[in-house]
């Protein structure tokens, strides 16, 4: 990640953590290209997921989107995903026009208006809302 984009990075995410979405998240901005977010549905306070999202250059492209074992910080364990549409534990990914992955997975989604990233805005807090809205609309369960 080049200087700009970690300087880009770093004025979003202290402008997350002025947010009233922020009272429900433990965010960390652990290195210049990384921000972990620890997430529960509403529903399910007590059910607790560290998202780990990673920027080659912000906020112009997707973040990939890992899940960590909060216990261990391992990235290498399905039990740590939580399961909603777009969620791959097996693959350790997620197929979503909201993550580097789902770009690498559908190429065709780049040039089309209804899935092309788009950068405007404060990209953190976008992506971080939609995580959260999955979590609460949208969530089978833990991965095993």
């Amino acid at each position: 990640m080049d200087a700009v984009s970690a300087a880009n990075l770093a004025d979003d995410v202290a402008e997350v953590l002025t947010t009233s979405d922020a009272a429900r998240w433990e965010i960390q901005h652990v290195a210049p290209d990384v921000v972990l977010a620890t997430m529960s549905p509403k529903d399910q306070p007590s059910e607790k997921f560290r998202s780990r999202w990673t920027w080659v250059v912000y906020p112009g492209e997707a973040p990939s989107l890992k899940f960590h074992d909060i216990a261990t910080g391992r990235l290498d364990l399905t039990s740590a995903w939580p399961l909603f549409p777009g969620s791959r534990p097996s693959s350790f990914d997620t197929c979503v026009n909201w993550s580097r992955e789902g770009f690498a997975l559908h190429a065709e989604w780049r040039t089309d208006p209804n899935y092309r990233w788009t950068s405007d805005g404060n990209v953190l807090l976008k992506v971080l809302r939609i995580l959260q809205e999955k979590l609460d609309t949208e969530y089978q369960g833990r991965s095993q």
